[in-house]
C-alpha cells in the first residue's frame, strides 16, 4: 500500500496531495502538536502514486541567486504598515494595478482564536489584509484548485510564500501558465502550528483578562525590529500593550527554533538555491554589514523603518522588478553579507533538547504548561547574564 511520505520531516503539509487525488482517499489531519498531515484511506485508495509524484516538498531549487539588493518601498505610508521594508507590498501594489491576483497569507482573530491562511485578492485596497508578519504556518490548499482556475482564465498572478509553499504551487501548475505565474518565496526560519500559537493566545487572554482582537508580530510603531502588539477590550475599553519578543514565551521559542515542524530542521529549501523568481527577507544587520546604505552615513535607508534584503533568482524574477518595481530603491550588497544573520540561506534551523520537552510537556498539559518551562528557562537565562556581568565586573577591577 501506497504511503504519501515516510517520516514526518519529509512532509511540509501542503496539503496538494489531498487537492490531487482522484478517489479523494487523502485527508489532511492533525497530530497531537497541531500540525497536519495526510492520511490515506485504504479503502478508496488505487495506488495510482499521484501523492507521491506531484508532490513538491523534494523539488530541486536550481535557481542561483543572480543579484542581491539592500532595498526598501519608497512609499512611507505603505513602509510603515510593513514589517521591515516593505518590498512584498511595492510589488504587489504595481502587480493589482495591472489587473494581476496577489496571493498571499491573512491573518484573522475572532473569539480569541486565528485563522492564518493564503487568499488571492484582486484591488489595492484589499493589499493590507497581507501585509505583515505571521509566525505560524498558513493554510495553502484552498488556493491550489483557484490559482489554476484564475491562470486558465488568462490572469496574471503573485504567489507569495514559504519556499515549501512556492514548491507546492509550482508543482500543481504542473508547469503550465508559467508565463502568468509570478513567485516570491521569503527567507523562511520554520513554522510553529496554528494550534500552538491559538493555545498560547488563550493562555494570553487568561493572564492579560483581555478579549483579544488582533495580534501584530513586528509593529511599526516601535520601530523596525522584533517588538509586537497585542490589541483587544479590557474592562469595556479598547487598549494595545507591548509583545516584546524575549519575554513572549510563543514568540522567544519561534525565535529560538524550538517549536517547527520536524521538516523544517532538514528543509531542503534552506540553501542559496532558491525556488522562487525572487527572495525577500529582513536584511539584519545592515547597519554592520553594509553601513554605506544607511542615512547616518550619507545613505537613503533607516534602521527605524526597516530595510529588506531582495535577492532575484531567474530572468523572470529580473523582468518582475523592471516592471513592478517602480516604488523599490535598491543597493547592490554582497550575498555573503545578508547570509550573516539569515543563515537559512546556508543551512536549516536547529533546535536543542528543550524542543522535546515543549512538545511532551505541551500535549500532557497543554500550552499552560509551556509556559511554565519557559518562565524557569527565562529565570535561567537571567541569572547568567546577572552572573556574566558581575565577572566581568570583577575582571576588570
Amino acid at each position: 500500500m501506497i504511503q504519501v511520505y515516510n517520516n514526518k520531516s519529509v512532509c511540509c503539509g501542503c496539503g496538494l496531495c489531498e487537492t490531487v487525488c482522484p478517489r479523494n482517499a487523502i485527508e489532511m489531519q492533525m497530530d497531537e502538536i497541531g500540525f497536519k498531515y495526510p492520511k490515506i484511506n485504504q479503502e478508496k485508495c488505487i495506488d495510482c502514486g499521484v501523492c507521491k509524484k506531484i508532490c513538491g516538498y523534494n523539488t530541486d531549487s536550481t535557481n542561483f541567486i543572480k543579484n542581491s539588493y539592500a532595498a526598501v518601498n519608497t512609499n512611507d505610508k505603505v513602509l510603515q504598515k510593513s514589517a521591515s521594508g516593505g518590498i512584498f507590498s511595492a510589488i504587489a501594489q504595481s502587480f493589482l494595478k495591472t489587473q494581476g491576483l496577489v496571493c498571499g497569507a491573512e491573518m484573522l482573530i475572532c473569539g480569541n482564536r486565528t485563522e492564518v491562511k493564503h487568499v488571492l485578492i484582486e484591488s489595492e485596497s484589499e493589499l493590507e489584509r497581507l501585509q505583515g508578519s505571521k509566525y505560524v504556518q498558513s493554510d495553502i490548499k484552498d488556493c491550489f484548485e483557484e490559482i489554476i482556475l484564475r491562470l486558465k482564465e488568462g490572469k496574471k498572478v503573485l504567489f507569495s510564500g514559504t519556499p515549501c509553499q512556492v514548491a507546492a504551487i509550482k508543482r500543481c501548475t504542473r508547469g503550465k501558465f508559467e508565463e502568468n505565474l509570478f513567485m516570491i518565496d521569503i527567507i523562511c526560519h520554520g513554522v510553529p502550528s496554528l494550534k500552538f500559537f491559538n493555545d498560547y493566545l488563550q493562555v494570553e487572554k487568561t493572564k492579560k483578562k483581555m478579549d483579544i482582537q488582533k495580534f501584530i508580530f513586528r509593529d511599526k510603531k516601535y520601530g523596525w525590529g522584533k517588538k509586537g502588539s497585542i490589541c483587544g477590550i479590557k474592562k469595556g475599553n479598547t487598549v494595545t500593550e507591548l509583545v516584546n519578543s524575549r519575554t513572549s514565551s510563543y514568540y522567544s521559542l519561534f525565535n529560538d527554533g524550538e517549536v517547527f515542524r520536524d521538516c523544517c530542521y532538514k528543509c531542503p529549501f534552506a540553501q542559496e538555491k532558491r525556488v522562487g523568481d525572487l527572495t525577500i527577507g529582513d536584511y539584519w544587520g545592515v547597519e554592520k554589514f553594509s553601513p554605506e546604505v544607511m542615512e547616518e552615513n550619507g545613505g537613503d535607508f533607516s534602521k527605524k523603518n526597516g530595510v529588506s534584503c531582495l535577492m532575484i533568482n531567474t530572468d523572470k524574477g529580473k523582468e518582475m522588478l523592471a516592471c513592478y518595481g517602480e516604488n523599490i530603491r535598491k543597493i547592490p550588497v554582497d550575498i555573503e553579507k545578508i547570509k550573516i544573520i539569515n543563515t537559512q540561506l546556508n543551512h536549516p534551523v536547529k533546535h536543542t533538547y528543550l524542543r522535546d520537552i515543549i512538545f511532551k510537556v505541551y500535549t500532557q498539559n497543554g500550552y499552560k504548561g509551556v509556559e511554565k518551562i519557559y518562565r524557569k528557562q527565562l529565570v535561567i537565562r537571567k541569572v547568567k547574564s546577572g552572573l556574566k556581568r558581575v565577572l566581568k565586573f570583577i575582571g576588570l577591577h
